[in-house]
């Protein structure tokens, strides 16, 4: 009996993961925009030796806003042309390269209960 319990849970855990794997998205597309373009504005930043402190008031906002930015956080529909034009004229960058940042996708692997099985 034993081995006919085995045989029915291995042939039900193979059955679960073809069906899994029919199923579940191999990759999944995450716009990680927000990030990118805080990294890109860090490095920028990095590399003229400003601080964030001056960064923020270089663009006359509040230090909030621009860690918000900074760190990827604030979300794609509040980065608008306008503002972009002034984010890389504060860093010094090609507003081409910012805008080409927000528009920044990464496949990642699917994850829930598919990717264990």
């Amino acid at each position: 009996m034993n081995n006919n319990h085995e045989q029915t849970k291995k042939a039900v855990l193979t059955a679960v993961r073809q069906r899994a794997e029919q199923t579940r998205p191999t990759f999944v597309k995450v716009n990680n925009g927000p990030k990118v373009l805080g990294q890109l504005l860090q490095q920028c930043l990095k590399h003229h030796e400003m601080s964030r402190v001056t960064f923020a008031q270089s663009l006359n906002m509040e230090t909030e806003l621009a860690d918000a930015i900074l760190d990827g956080i604030l979300p794609a529909s509040e980065l608008h042309s306008e503002l972009l034009e002034e984010l890389a004229e504060a860093v010094g960058c090609e507003y081409d390269r910012l805008v080409q940042a927000l528009k920044s996708q990464v496949e990642t692997p699917a994850k829930g209960w598919a990717s264990l099985v």
